[in-house]
């Protein structure tokens, strides 16, 4: 990929003798393929926490976890104005694509899209950011922002289990299994007991940014097998835009942005989402990667819920309630050890899976 202003160029290619054409399988390396493509920062595994970081490196995953931690507050906002779960959409993806355009310009020079490569493009459009943007806001007419961003760190736990499903390279080990468990009880937890006996407000939301979760692991999966060729800021933009090309058209027909109070705050927060969430931070996410490796920035992941929670409590009065705290708490231990970040008592270190794919 060419260098793009700001950011690295891609590491140099693999001496000749080196498996360069194997490719990671298992969940962890889907995750770590599909936090290239994401307009939103999606999780996936590491190992090994390196030490070897600069102050301006743990600063961008500050700045990062801020960003996408305040994404959740962004859109209740503007559901707050008057605009509708389509509209956010909408809006979001069509300012994404523009802040994502110049970057996408100067990879494509390199290397263009074939005619399939755009079929793909569109259709991941669609189920990575079309479907699952419109379910979050339509999540937060039901739930807070807080408990909508602890809902949305749930990603690797349904690409563990899509994992174990359609790769056959990937198992289910004892610390992944225990790790599922905790992730899913932490669900139960967070949506409230109750929801097992019947289908409360906050199960409702919580089911829609599970569901979103779920949309974002399959394509996940997808991506990884059939778009691994394209440069990240391609693979990219080619979705938003394509997203935003199927939302906007159905926002505008469908009312959508009727009756919205565009005041100065609201104005701001859908920039803020657009431009900054779904653009600019996904590009300074991937020289991230390239700079520290993906393992060193999967620590971005853990701090996005803790800001979801204080942003919607700060800004919003939202109440921080136990199930909140304690489903925060069991949701991340689980994905820890899904992650292979947290091990059980007497395991053996796992085999770092992938790092080198991404030249750590």
């Amino acid at each position: 990929m060419t260098a793009v202003p700001g950011l690295p160029a891609r590491p140099s290619p693999r001496p000749t003798g080196s498996s360069s054409s194997a490719k990671p399988t298992t969940s962890s390396g889907i995750l770590r393929k599909a936090a290239l493509s994401r307009a939103a920062p999606a999780l996936y595994a590491g190992t090994t926490l390196f030490p070897r970081m600069t102050t301006r490196h743990i600063l961008t995953l500050f700045v990062l976890s801020v960003v996408w931690g305040a994404s959740f507050l962004f859109i209740k906002v503007q559901l707050d104005a008057g605009l509708a779960p389509l509209g956010v959409a909408s809006v979001r993806t069509l300012l994404g694509a523009a802040a994502l355009a110049p970057f996408a310009a100067v990879a494509v020079r390199r290397a263009q899209p074939a005619p399939r490569d755009a079929a793909l493009l569109a259709a991941l459009g669609v189920t990575n950011f079309a479907v699952p943007w419109t379910l979050i806001a339509l999540a937060e007419h039901h739930i807070s922002s807080g408990m909508a961003s602890i809902a949305n760190s749930t990603a690797p736990l349904w690409a563990a289990v899509l994992a174990v499903a359609f790769l056959r390279e990937e198992r289910v080990n004892r610390a992944k299994g225990v790790g599922l468990l905790l992730g899913f009880s932490g669900i139960v937890i967070l949506a409230g007991p109750a929801s097992l006996v019947h289908l409360s407000s906050d199960a409702a939301g919580v089911a829609l940014v599970l569901a979103s979760t779920l949309s974002y692991a399959a394509s996940a999966i997808a991506i990884r097998r059939t778009l691994g060729h394209l440069s990240p800021a391609v693979i990219a933009f080619g979705q938003v835009a394509a997203a935003a090309a199927v939302l906007f058209p159905a926002g505008a027909t469908t009312g959508a942005f009727a009756g919205v109070d565009w005041s100065l705050h609201v104005l701001a927060s859908a920039a803020a989402l657009g431009i900054l969430g779904s653009g600019l931070a996904v590009i300074a996410y991937m020289g991230l990667i390239q700079q520290i490796g993906a393992v060193r920035s999967t620590l971005v992941t853990y701090l996005i819920p803790p800001w979801g929670v204080f942003f919607g409590w700060a800004f919003l009065s939202e109440a921080i309630s136990w199930n909140l705290v304690a489903g925060l708490g069991v949701i991340l231990a689980g994905v820890l050890l899904v992650q292979g970040a947290l091990r059980l008592p007497g395991a053996r270190p796992p085999e770092p899976a992938g790092s080198a794919a991404l030249g750590k």
